[in-house]
């Protein structure tokens, strides 16, 4: 189990009844017109001292672009239950959901309900944030006032 984000175009990421999901096919065209992306369907799970096997998971695929060039650790985005979701996200890779996301009119949500978004990177930047920002129109989690 993990902290994951997920790219969502309903209100809420675990309204799997929601209609606004995002088929596989449309992520899988988004994969193919991404150059950064690498479309595995799958994932190799290695457990020391025990054979490996391959994973199928139809629009399972790698960010090949991240920054960082990780190369035993790549970022990577899973379809599943209509929306694209990743585990332990860096900013970076934040960042490319919010991309993606955009692409798909929808947003980026975490695990808690609290969404993240252009206001989120900012404020990782130490930047000031333009009051047109904050889309959801709502105070973020963390503030009480």
């Amino acid at each position: 189990m993990g902290y994951d984000l997920h790219i969502v175009r309903r209100d809420d990421w675990d309204d799997s009844e929601a209609d606004s999901n995002i088929s596989l096919a449309e992520w899988l065209l988004y994969v193919e017109s991404d150059h950064e992306l690498e479309l595995t369907n799958g994932y190799q799970i290695k457990i020391p001292g025990v054979e490996s096997s391959f994973q199928h998971v139809p629009g399972f695929c790698y960010w090949k672009g991240h920054p960082a060039k990780v190369a035993d650790d790549k970022p990577w985005f899973d379809y599943g239950h209509g929306m694209i979701s990743t585990k332990y996200p860096d900013d970076e890779t934040i960042k490319k959901m919010i991309a993606i996301a955009a692409y798909f009119q929808g947003r980026v949500q975490g695990d808690d309900g609290e969404f993240y978004d252009e206001t989120y990177l900012l404020e990782k930047a130490g930047q000031a944030i333009p009051e047109t920002t904050n889309r959801t129109g709502k105070k973020p989690w963390w503030r009480f006032w």
